[in-house]
């Protein structure tokens, strides 16, 4: 008796999606990348596949081509053969993404058929991109890197796509590279911004984020109408009941959502899981302004920054007392949006897109409300001629004012901060085009395994102001307590 397919049992894996891309860092997705022979699909994947790589993704690049000297060897050029051969590279793409991998595959793919047998095979196992290479059959003949071209025109290749069979141009296609008009170089970029935007969840994130942040501005409010009750940390600094409402909401919301990303929060202990966590972590400050919280002054935020890398990639800084947000996520800007506009369909470009001012004298300089120190007095005051005059505000207030123009540059020295106290506001500030860095000029790196800013950290709205500024000289990095 033959065995059939009835008689296989496929065994699931007792590894989940998540934990898988906390080791890779890279969440399961494949780029199926169509078009002509000569449209520059493997030369762009190559590229693009070193830049996710140098990233630090898992990433690999499946060939057509070269599936066809192992994998697909002894299938021809027949419909039957190339249905075959595109069915099998689907399969193996399935599972390359199940391992973790950010998966880039070349394949003419010339009938949206296959393209859509490719997209049902995948999408149970990973998100799936038809990505148009575009270049039309004179630009790929000019081109002709293998020679075929030639031969086919001169009846030498029979059922050659573009010549003598067919191809069904992508009518809806999720990406399109023209490589007519923009370089390879150009191309993968834009393949590899793609990737990695899918990877840190997009739009999804901030969605999520924004929603999470505006539940937890709720639970303040209340507690700011009706009076928490306040208790002291280790460090002395008050901790009332609405931070740690705050931080239940935040918590909850952020690991259903992305079980994969680890939290760091000033509110819970730090187990330093997150430090091995390659996929990313939240960093969060579920009340940042506590002083101002219980001085009514309404200068309070909830922050929430999403760093992957060693960077900050994302964030929102919501302000219940004015009912906005802030928000930003790399290489797509920073924007201010109103609590009543964040609706079901949200979609990353909502609201106001801020910028920076263009002031390199005349400055407006922030400064804390509740944190004054003689650094900044001093800085003042050797730069008096540079400066128009000084806005007052709390917590992470100072960066977004700076962000929307409405300041132009805020300098902290010591170790006074820590790591949430800043992420939320630095890609805001970086995406409308501020300069973040520590007090002395140096990358503020993101999920270090010390969260105290020791060495500060200073906001300039362009780099024409810190030239102009007398800024204080670099001192002894501030000890570890």
């Amino acid at each position: 008796m033959a065995m059939t397919d009835t008689a296989l049992t496929p065994y699931r894996s007792r590894v989940d999606a998540a934990r898988r891309m906390r080791l890779t860092g890279s969440r399961p997705a494949v780029y199926w990348m169509t078009g002509l022979s000569g449209a520059g699909k493997s030369t762009v994947a190559s590229l693009a596949e070193k830049m996710l790589i140098d990233a630090g993704h898992a990433a690999v690049m499946l060939d057509g081509d070269t599936v066809r000297t192992g994998l697909c060897r002894g299938l021809g050029f027949s419909p039957e053969d190339r249905h075959e051969n595109l069915r099998r590279i689907a399969e193996c793409a399935k599972l390359l993404a199940l391992s973790g991998q950010i998966v880039i595959v070349c394949a003419i793919s010339p009938t949206a058929e296959s393209r859509r047998q490719a997209r049902e095979i995948v999408s149970p196992a990973a998100a799936f991109s038809e990505v148009y290479v575009k270049a039309d059959v004179e630009v790929c003949a000019a081109r002709d890197p293998k020679g075929l071209y030639k031969k086919a025109f001169a009846g030498e290749i029979e059922n050659f796509t573009g010549v003598s069979a067919p191809y069904e141009e992508p009518e809806a296609p999720d990406l399109i590279l023209d490589t007519a008009k923009n370089s390879a170089e150009a191309c993968a970029g834009m393949l590899a911004d793609r990737a990695l935007f899918v990877n840190r969840g997009g739009e999804r994130l901030l969605s999520v984020l924004l929603r999470a942040a505006r539940e937890a501005s709720d639970a303040i409010l209340g507690y700011y109408s009706t009076g928490a009750g306040v208790r002291e940390k280790e460090d002395r600094s008050p901790l009332t009941d609405a931070d740690l409402a705050s931080d239940k909401i935040l918590s909850a919301a952020l690991t259903e959502a992305f079980p994969e990303y680890a939290i760091l929060s000033e509110e819970e202990a730090d187990d330093g899981e997150r430090l091995t966590n390659r996929a990313g972590v939240f960093i969060v400050d579920p009340l940042d302004g506590t002083k101002e919280f219980l001085s009514h002054n309404g200068e309070f935020c909830v922050s929430v920054g999403f760093a992957e890398g060693g960077r900050v990639r994302a964030g929102v800084v919501a302000v219940p007392a004015q009912s906005v947000f802030y928000y930003a996520m790399e290489k797509t800007g920073a924007y201010k949006l109103p609590f009543s506009d964040l609706g079901e369909d949200f979609r990353i470009g909502d609201g106001k897109r801020l910028a920076v001012s263009e002031r390199t004298e005349d400055l407006i300089v922030a400064v804390s409300r509740s944190h004054p120190d003689e650094t900044t007095k001093t800085f003042l005051e050797a730069n008096r001629e540079k400066i128009a005059g000084v806005v007052t505000a709390g917590s992470c207030l100072k960066g977004c004012l700076i962000a929307e123009g409405k300041a132009d540059f805020h300098l902290r020295v010591g170790a006074f901060t820590k790591e949430w106290d800043t992420a939320g506001m630095q890609i805001v500030c970086e995406e409308a085009g501020a300069i973040f860095t520590d007090a002395y000029g140096d990358e503020l790196v993101a999920n270090r395994p010390d969260p105290v800013n020791r060495r500060g950290f200073r906001i300039a709205n362009r780099r024409g102001t810190l030239e102009g500024l007398i800024l204080p000289p670099p001192g002894p990095e501030p000890e570890k307590k």
